[in-house]
Order: C-alpha cells, then sequence, then structure tokens
C-alpha cells in the first residue's frame, strides 16, 4: 500500500506539472516569485492555471479525477493504519493470553504431581498402619494361645501368700 500511495501522489504531481507547463507555455506573462503567490492545495494550482489559459475540460477532469483518487487513497489508507492498529493490539493481547495460558499450564501440571505425591504418601501410610495391624493381631494371637496352666497359677498364688505372710 505504501507504493500505491506515492504512485498516486506522482501521478497527481506529474499531471499537475504537464498543466502548469502546458498553462505556461501558452501564457504571456512571467509567474510571480513570491512564496504568497504559491498553491497551496491541488485545487488552488488548477484554479490558477485555469485563470491564466484556458484548459481542456478532459485535462481538468482529469485533475480532478486524480484528486478524487487520491482523496479515497488516503481515506482508504488511514482505515488501514486503524485497522493495522486494531490488530496490533490483538497480537498483543494474544501474547499476554498466551503466556496467561502457559503458566496456568505448568501450575496445573505441579499442582498434578503434588496431588500424586500425596496420594502416595497416603498409600504408605495405609499400607504401614496395615502392618502394624496385622503385627498386633499376631501378638494377640500369641497371647491367647499361651494360657498360664493351673499348677502355674497355684504356684503364683502360694508366692502371694508366702510374701503377704512375711510381711505381716
Amino acid at each position: 500500500m505504501k507504493n500505491w500511495k506515492s504512485s498516486t501522489l506522482i501521478l497527481a504531481v506529474l499531471v499537475l506539472m504537464s498543466n502548469a507547463l502546458a498553462a505556461y507555455a501558452q501564457s504571456t506573462q512571467q509567474p510571480p516569485n513570491s512564496a504568497q503567490s504559491s498553491p497551496k492545495s491541488v485545487e488552488d494550482a488548477i484554479d490558477r492555471v485555469g485563470t491564466r489559459a484556458p484548459l481542456p475540460a478532459s485535462v481538468i477532469n482529469a485533475c480532478a479525477a486524480a484528486i478524487d483518487e487520491l482523496k479515497a487513497s488516503r481515506t482508504l489508507l488511514d482505515a488501514l493504519d486503524a485497522e493495522n492498529a486494531s490488530l496490533k493490539s490483538r497480537l498483543e493481547t494474544e501474547k499476554r493470553t498466551t503466556a496467561i495460558l502457559t503458566e496456568l499450564n505448568e501450575t496445573r501440571k505441579s499442582e498434578t504431581d503434588a496431588l500424586r505425591k500425596a496420594i502416595e504418601a497416603k498409600t504408605e501410610t495405609i499400607a504401614a498402619r496395615d502392618t502394624v495391624i496385622a503385627t498386633q493381631d499376631k501378638l494377640i494371637d500369641a497371647l491367647k494361645t499361651k494360657k498360664p496352666s493351673p499348677w502355674r497359677r497355684l504356684g503364683d498364688i502360694l508366692i502371694g501368700a508366702a510374701v503377704i505372710a512375711v510381711l505381716k
């Protein structure tokens, strides 16, 4: 689009220059050299050229068409610049969104790893508790099977009686 802008501008300048040269060639007056008399716009230039020498309608129409095309291209260029700015803003937003989503993904991965470790620790704790319970069950079974014999009980009673008798 940059080439289009410069091409349109060059075309308009060439048309104006050729018209100015044609008008100058037909004119018998020398144009003044002051800066105040220089045209301020393309329309002023066409008006000045038109007052000095009559231009064919086709030249005036061509200049008018070039001016209209130049105005339209400037409008379109402004719209394209606005669209480019909008697209750049959207790109920046997308980059920020991508960065945030990447950070969220990493956070979720670390959270998942932490949950896996917690589950493994819970499983190990349950296994250790089951081992302790099994050991206690074996000890209870061993104590149940180890019943004292009646002679041993009688011996324990006699020892207790002897200790009481000695203490009195």
